[in-house]
């Protein structure tokens, strides 16, 4: 029985002088950080932390994050080489002193300012670089920023800015994801992410993805929907290509250009009839839409080459039978290009394409004199070399 009572003793012998080790460590982490010993005042409070008398201590945390905090600011390359996470450290151990302590107590107010303070270094600093053209330092500032206050938006914005500056593409779409995530983002951010996905990472796929999303998010922005459109088309789905453009229409019944459009998709599905219709309709609308002129124009002649390509095809008696009947009606179909193409030209007598195109009309209906005029001009405009 004396034995068990004499641990008993022991054992709270060296509780007791434990604790009162541990409330020293605080103590002696301050004196080392004020001495500039930081290595060792980060190895003094780390225990601190942990232990039950001294880890629910606003003084505790606070030190902690002092100590970090001038790791973070030293030009002492091996002492932040060997703490890494000092920044973020700093900023965890100032909250957690700030969420320990009352309010107006004297260690909460220290972290507060403290804590804002380092939030304001790592910012100015990523400002002045950025200003600096030092883009790559800039966006080692905004994540910093971001580290600080993981729930601010302003690191991951900049910092994406500053990624896709450096061609670093992948942590750019990390930054800006991580604002969607958040949902605290704006339509440039989502306009960026969809941007990078196409024209750098080649995914259309994904790109999609954000296109409908931005869509539910910016419902009166009609552009994502347009977009919507051009990605199907990239990605070779037609068909919902057409679905989405005449939902577009729907939404913007004025718009020459969406028709112009759908009447194209039309066209390159070789869905003559529908091309035509639609191309006639953004004409109604905008009678000087140069692309539904030109595309119009086009479709009358491709459809006058094909009834050609269909005698040319026939046996040397059939073509003899038939060929004044075909030429006919290529003819009908060439002709109504004609009006298109001066309308062009009337527009802009120097369109290169409409001149190009009305020559080949002339020569195609076998109308010299029209074709040569066209070619001569054309040659004085210096679009035919002299060769």
């Amino acid at each position: 029985m004396k034995k068990l009572i004499m641990l008993t003793i022991f054992v709270s012998a060296v509780a007791a002088s434990t604790a009162f080790g541990q409330g020293k460590n605080v103590t002696k982490a301050t004196a080392l950080m004020n001495k500039g010993e930081l290595a060792q005042a980060a190895e003094m409070i780390e225990p601190a932390i942990t232990f039950e008398k001294t880890k629910d201590k606003g003084k505790t945390w606070y030190t902690r994050a002092q100590i970090y905090d001038k790791i973070s600011q030293s030009d002492d390359e091996a002492l932040k080489t060997k703490y890494p996470e000092a920044i973020r450290i700093a900023a965890e151990s100032y909250l957690k002193a700030i969420d320990l302590e009352k309010e107006g107590s004297t260690y909460k107010g220290l972290a507060q300012v403290a804590y804002e303070q380092l939030y304001g270094r790592s910012l100015n600093a990523g400002v002045e670089n950025y200003n600096n053209q030092d883009y790559a330092t800039a966006y080692d500032k905004f994540m910093e920023v971001a580290t600080i206050k993981p729930t601010d938006t302003t690191g991951y914005l900049y910092g994406a800015m500053m990624a896709a500056q450096l061609e670093k593409y992948d942590d750019a779409l990390k930054n800006y994801e991580k604002l969607i995530d958040m949902d605290q983002y704006s339509q440039s951010v989502i306009s960026s992410v969809i941007y990078l996905y196409l024209n750098q990472k080649d995914d259309p796929e994904t790109a999609l993805k954000f296109v409908k999303m931005a869509q539910k998010k910016f419902p009166e922005e009609l552009n994502f929907q347009r977009q919507e459109v051009d990605i199907l088309i990239k990605m070779d789905k037609m068909d919902e290509a057409i679905v989405e453009l005449k939902d577009a229409m729907d939404r913007e019944p004025d718009n020459a250009l969406l028709v112009s459009n759908l009447a194209m998709l039309y066209d390159m599905t070789k869905d003559y009839d529908n091309a035509e219709t639609y191309y006639k309709k953004a004409l109604e609308m905008e009678p000087a839409n140069r692309n539904a002129l030109i595309n119009l124009s086009v479709l009358y002649i491709t459809r006058g080459d094909g009834i050609m390509d269909e005698v040319n095809a026939m046996s040397i008696k059939e073509y003899n039978k038939n060929i004044d009947n075909y030429e006919k009606k290529a003819a009908v179909e060439y002709k109504k290009a004609i009006p298109l193409l001066d309308k062009v030209i009337e527009l802009d007598p120097k369109d290169e394409l409409g001149l190009q195109n009305l020559q080949a009309v002339y020569a195609k209906l076998k109308d010299g004199k029209k074709a040569e005029e066209i070619y001569n001009k054309r040659k004085k405009l210096g679009y035919v070399s002299e060769d």
